[in-house]
């Protein structure tokens, strides 16, 4: 069974700690190990950055944490208009190691995000 957690903060980098310690903290609570914890803080971390580049000092970025079973999804959005964020080709080979399922999009209102940590079993 999912619940939601939901976080709002400033559209700035100094507040992205936030949303990283939240995404752990839940991971924590479906009992993920420490390396998959780390790597969805870093994945967190870069899916923030891309979709509040740019972003004014009164926007804010909204996040929603789902987690259900064992996996967590968390889907983030900013309101800014412009085109669909890009994510650097190094951001793409960081994510591609550290999240499951990851996206991002826009549509001239706001930039979107959804991330997927599944948590490995720890026999194998």
């Amino acid at each position: 069974m999912g619940h939601d957690i939901r976080v709002v903060v400033p559209a700035q980098p100094r507040y992205l700690r936030i949303a990283r310690l939240t995404a752990a903290g839940v991971a924590t609570d479906l009992g993920f190990d420490l390396r998959d914890i780390e790597d969805l803080r870093v994945a967190v971390d870069e899916m923030c950055a891309v979709v509040i580049d740019g972003a004014g000092p009164d926007v804010e970025l909204e996040l929603a944490y789902r987690a259900d079973g064992d996996h967590l999804e968390i889907v983030g959005r900013c309101a800014q208009a412009g085109q669909p964020p890009e994510i650097h080709p190094v951001a793409v080979e960081l994510l591609t190691m550290t999240a499951d399922e990851f996206s991002v999009d826009g549509d001239g209102a706001a930039r979107t995000f959804r991330l997927v940590k599944q948590r490995r079993d720890s026999s194998t």
